[in-house]
């Protein structure tokens, strides 16, 4: 049962789908489940926002609780694949249903840097304004990866992937407020474009998002399963072509709906009021349930970044509003429950693949890798490529049905009865527990007949009264020696003979590369010591993820 072929894979789209998350050993590109791929699935409650913290998961300082299903590249739909990361600042729309939950996350932009504003602040993208929110009461914060901050943007060879929620400023022009921003390759050919669809050709086959013109033909596949764009409605396009001439030939077009969705519903993101009336937050549109619902959608205005609570009627394509919050009165920061993972210092390591610093925040313990802990933390306004922790308490593990992320070595491998023994470090300490693998366990980096005693791997699995129950299995590069470091993240400020990995500069005289070519933009695993005369930092070895 573990081990699926991808044509067994994908036969399970329509089995029940729940949200869980995994960062890898080097990270990876952002994998989602498919909510089209099966129909299977049913209909349900529909959550949609931005990713503020993981325990498994938080929506909009919502915590979202279930196991992980299984995933699927948004690139190429029904084609399933493991999941590598999903990221602070990302948004994520999630449909709960009976027969389970599935969750989609997709970037809003990739594409070149164009105009870049004096500090950052405004860039442009495919044509589409992106601004940078560093105002804590107009939204969540804007989150980098392989980015120091928006000093770090500049205009020309730069690829970035952006996630933000999208709107409509007073002048009348659209924009992103970004939740995330991710540098990637140069070599990046893949693009994305979201907006809203106008000048709709008579045959329905282009239409215009903001400069691009975006063209549709019998290999365009349309999301969800039905739907047709039409003038005035939000939508999301990927190619993996680049944009020619101001055309865009559309790999994949996905429409801003609610189809398949009914209940309750959870809608985060930039409140609008269209011209030809109503309300629309994050392009779906709402209708207030009472006079009060209405006056305050009203008084907030656009493009007000909002929570709008209420329900999905069966049949309609519209949220029926019980209540609004605006997002200056959530006041919650960042959450992060997990283990430890490439600890440096108190003010470099890694839980949940976010980068924390804790050098300012009081607790009882000693921090480590595989120590696990439950911390509060917001982006950190002078470097907003990490989470400054406000609040930490270690925990002696991780309570029943919580997520752990642990690497370490496979021992007493029993393929028959699908479990092993995984040794890690906690604080120095070789620590060492049982682990059943998942029948629905998805492998990244290799298969299951890869699995054997020696191997080294990330485990994220769920803590049962059992022991741990593995759903994701990556296999990473083995340890180079006793005590030396790593980290895994995003290449940025590649120079001659140095690179930045999560904030940390790191010398490298001449490591060889494994698994792919190292650059700007690309995700790599790197094991370092430092010095102990100088404090620098050496590179030991280096393995790029190229997923």
């Amino acid at each position: 049962m573990i081990g699926k072929s991808r044509a067994r894979m994908a036969r399970l789209v329509g089995a029940t789908l729940v949200l869980g998350l995994l960062v890898s050993c080097g990270g990876g590109s952002t994998l989602a489940s498919d909510p089209d791929a099966g129909a299977g699935a049913g209909e349900g409650a529909i959550s949609l926002g931005t990713v503020t913290g993981f325990g498994s998961v938080d929506i909009e300082q919502r915590s979202v609780e279930g196991a992980p299903p299984h995933y699927f590249d948004d690139n190429a739909p029904g084609a399933a694949q493991a999941p590598d990361a999903v990221g602070l600042g990302q948004r994520l729309q999630l449909v709960r249903s009976a027969g389970g939950s599935v969750a989609l996350v997709q970037p809003d932009l990739v594409g070149p840097v164009q105009a870049v504003s004096a500090g950052g602040r405004r860039f442009t993208v495919n044509g589409l304004q992106v601004r940078v929110n560093a105002d804590s009461r107009a939204g969540p914060l804007t989150f980098f990866a392989g980015l120091s901050g928006p000093a770090g943007l500049h205009a020309g060879t730069m690829v970035v992937e952006v996630d933000g929620a999208f709107g409509i400023g007073a002048d009348g022009k659209a924009f992103l407020q970004a939740t995330r921003i991710v540098q990637r390759p140069v070599w990046t050919r893949s693009v994305r474009l979201t907006g809203q669809v106008a000048g709709l050709d008579a045959g329905a086959t282009s239409f215009l998002l903001g400069g691009v013109r975006v063209r549709m033909d019998a290999h365009t596949q349309i999301y969800p399963v039905g739907s047709k764009p039409h003038d005035g409605q939000t939508v999301n396009v990927w190619s993996a072509q680049a944009i020619e001439g101001g055309v865009l030939r559309a790999g994949v077009v996905r429409v801003r709906s609610l189809l398949g969705a009914s209940g309750a519903a959870s809608i985060a993101g930039l409140l609008r009021l269209p011209a030809s009336g109503g309300y629309e937050v994050a392009g779906i549109p709402v209708v207030p349930a009472n006079s009060v619902v209405a006056s305050q959608l009203q008084d907030l205005g656009q493009p007000s970044y909002v929570t709008v609570t209420g329900r999905v009627v069966p049949g309609a394509d519209y949220v029926l509003a019980t209540g609004v919050q605006p997002y200056a009165a959530l006041g919650a920061p960042v959450k992060l429950r997990g283990n430890i993972t490439g600890f440096v210092d108190d003010a470099h390591f890694l839980v949940r693949g976010v980068p924390v610093g804790a050098s300012a925040a009081s607790f009882d313990g000693k921090l480590g890798n595989g120590v696990f802990v439950d911390l509060r933390a917001s982006v950190d306004p002078a470097a907003p490529s990490r989470v400054r922790a406000l609040a930490l308490r270690v925990l002696s593990g991780a309570p029943d049905g919580g997520t752990v992320d642990l690497q370490g070595t496979v021992s007493q491998y029993d393929p028959q009865a699908a479990s092993f023994v995984l040794s890690w470090s906690e604080s120095g300490v070789t620590m060492a527990s049982m682990v059943r693998i998942a029948r629905n366990a998805v492998f990244s980096g290799g298969t299951v007949e890869h699995l054997a005693d020696g191997s080294h791997v990330e485990v994220q699995a769920r803590q049962t009264s059992a022991g741990l129950a593995a759903d994701n299995i990556v296999f990473c590069p083995a340890s180079v020696a006793q005590g030396v470091l790593r980290t895994a993240g995003v290449v940025h400020r590649l120079g001659a003979g140095r690179l930045r990995v999560n904030g940390l500069e790191i010398r490298d005289q001449g490591v060889a590369v494994r698994g792919g070519v190292l650059a700007d933009g690309v995700r790599a695993d790197v094991q370092f010591d430092i010095d102990p005369r100088t404090g620098v930092k050496l590179a030991r070895a280096i393995t790029v993820d190229e997923h």
